[in-house]
């Protein structure tokens, strides 16, 4: 995917993570709409997240064509539920996907990978998975500058992400109020990511967002100031089997491309500000 040396162990001591994700979906499962059907997981789960909400999301969909002249809407209503722990870590499992979020409680991707495999084998051992369709890893940040210093997340990243708006070429009472940018990628299973079972597709966004911007996210996340985004999602849409060892070992795949495109895109300053460290 990513022309880069590998990235070695680091760790930032100031990490702009906002949210870290893994995400396996499989072929639907009927029972786990119901509080019976999803009891067995929580009870595999319950040690690691003691904590479940039910959460139910109306989706409408209006019928248009021949008939009554007001055609009243079907409602559907979408069942999730929401596993927590008391740091507030959460995994979000649906009849056909299971996500694991962590967001400030993140502390290295040993550890992360570590409770994503206790989910899937929680699954796994209740549900006797077969096959996994989708998975996916997502790592977004969130520089926020420090106060009385706005574009000082022009000087952490490299020039390739900040773009034009941090060149210099605005005016002084000219001000940025947002800037997007959204690549996709895809390549074959080659080299690091030879053990993937097909193509590997990624999505960079990256840009400039202001105070109270929504982004999609599990929780979805509102910006409380100004910040450089940077959200890495890589993920494989093919059919396999669903084998927790094989799903962990595509997990760190593709964790290692996030992570040396990440550590690529920072400058100097920038490992300095979010006090990057070489681990032995």
């Amino acid at each position: 995917m990513f022309d880069l040396d590998s990235p070695g162990r680091y760790r930032l001591g100031r990490a702009p993570l906002a949210q870290a994700l893994a995400q396996v979906r499989f072929p639907l499962i009927a029972h786990l709409h119901t509080l019976s059907g999803v009891a067995p997981v929580q009870d595999r789960l319950r040690g690691l997240f003691p904590y479940m909400e039910q959460q139910s999301v109306q989706e409408f969909a209006l019928q248009i064509g021949p008939g009554p002249a007001v055609a009243s809407p079907e409602v559907e209503t979408s069942v999730t539920w929401e596993f927590k722990d008391d740091d507030g870590r959460l995994v979000v499992l649906a009849p056909g996907s299971a996500t694991l979020s962590v967001g400030d409680q993140y502390s290295g991707v040993e550890d992360f990978a570590d409770r994503f495999r206790q989910v899937i084998e929680a699954l796994t051992a209740v549900e006797a998975l077969r096959r996994c369709d989708r998975l996916g890893v997502r790592y977004l940040s969130l520089a926020e500058p420090p106060p009385g210093d706005a574009q000082a997340w022009s000087q952490w990243f490299r020039p390739e992400l900040t773009g034009w708006i941090a060149s210099g070429i605005l005016a002084p009472d000219t001000s940025v109020t947002a800037s997007i940018s959204q690549t996709q990628l895809a390549a074959p299973p080659s080299d690091d990511l030879s053990i993937l079972p097909g193509d590997v597709s990624g999505v960079v966004r990256n840009g400039f967002v202001g105070p109270n911007t929504a982004i999609p996210g599990v929780p979805p996340i509102t910006t409380s100031q100004s910040a450089y985004l940077l959200d890495l999602d890589f993920f494989v849409v093919v059919p396999q089997t669903f084998d927790v060892t094989a799903l962990l070992d595509q997990f760190l795949a593709l964790h290692g491309q996030i992570d040396r495109f990440f550590k690529w895109t920072l400058t100097s300053d920038g490992r300095e500000y979010f006090g990057y460290e070489e681990i032995a």
